[in-house]
């Protein structure tokens, strides 16, 4: 199975789960990236994306169709509607302009502070916590494999692909069961039709 079939095959049992059982959660996956959103994410950055990325973002923008944007000095600040945290971590899964958005940010306060290792070129955002430097980056100078970032640590080896994240939550919706690595010990539920983590 290739990298794009894993993550359709993973991604839609996710959506499938979510329509069944979240279905406030459901609501808040944007439609498909188009043509023009790809180009842009890929011009924004300066390379392509990893095509497994792109294939999630065709399925769906991100998880932020209910959530609000509000400026902040270079750029934007996602605000997140609770819906739109689909992860075990409380992360979002980010669109092409909000990944845009972190990732120019990021660079600007990595030059700002003067560490390089704090923010690379070749790091993708693809989930994030809104109020805080936290979430999931795709390291895009190693085979793409995912990277754990927060603010009080530098980026760690998460999981050897992105497809490997999101068969674990495929996994622990479906059946049910918490405790793995990759949900961070943690079983969904659901709540006022919306996915919740414990």
């Amino acid at each position: 199975m290739s990298y794009s079939e894993a993550v359709t095959s993973s991604w839609t049992r996710i959506v499938r789960w979510l329509e069944n059982h979240a279905a406030a959660s459901a609501q808040a996956l944007n439609p498909p990236a188009t043509d023009a959103d790809i180009q842009q994410l890929n011009d924004a950055l300066g390379f392509r994306i990893p095509q497994a990325l792109e294939t999630w973002l065709r399925m769906n923008n991100g998880s932020t169709a209910k959530d609000r944007r509000t400026p902040i000095p270079g750029g934007f600040q996602l605000l997140p509607d609770p819906a739109s945290k689909l992860f075990p971590g409380g992360e979002v899964f980010l669109d092409c302009q909000s990944i845009i958005d972190r990732h120019r940010q990021f660079l600007r306060i990595a030059d700002e502070i003067d560490d390089e290792d704090w923010w690379m070129p070749s790091w993708v955002p693809v989930l994030a916590e809104a109020d805080s430097h936290h979430g999931l980056l795709l390291d895009t100078d190693q085979a793409a494999r995912v990277l754990a970032y927060r603010e009080s640590d530098y980026a760690k080896v998460y999981a050897a692909s992105l497809e490997e994240v999101l068969e674990a939550v495929a996994d622990a919706l479906e059946h049910r069961r918490g405790g793995g690595v990759l949900t961070r010990g943690r079983h969904a539920d659901v709540q006022d039709g919306r996915l919740v983590w414990g």
